[in-house]
């Protein structure tokens, strides 16, 4: 999937998280924006790939504004936060 200037202003929907989300397939979260510096728990793709390994982002702050997605055309499944917020952005 190709991001969009749609799907960078949220057009399709999206959702705050500052703790734990679970999210479905039919969510199609397939991004997040890191909204102030955040540690990831847990964050994995619908095929339960561990997002937080593939990037090596374990115990890493992760600053405001970076844009983090799965490989693929995969949508996230599970994001659970330490500290921080992010919002992930329907594709």
């Amino acid at each position: 999937m190709a991001i969009t200037l749609d799907n960078l202003v949220g057009m399709e929907g999206g959702k705050y998280t500052d703790g734990t989300l679970a999210a479905t397939a039919s969510d199609n979260f397939q991004f997040l924006v890191v909204n102030e510096d955040t540690v990831f728990t847990t964050l994995t793709d619908q095929d339960d790939t561990d997002v937080v390994a593939e990037w090596a982002i374990s115990g890493k702050t992760i600053t405001k504004g970076m844009i983090l997605g799965p490989k693929g055309e995969k949508a996230f499944k599970s994001v659970v936060l330490a500290s921080g917020s992010v919002l992930l952005i329907k594709g």
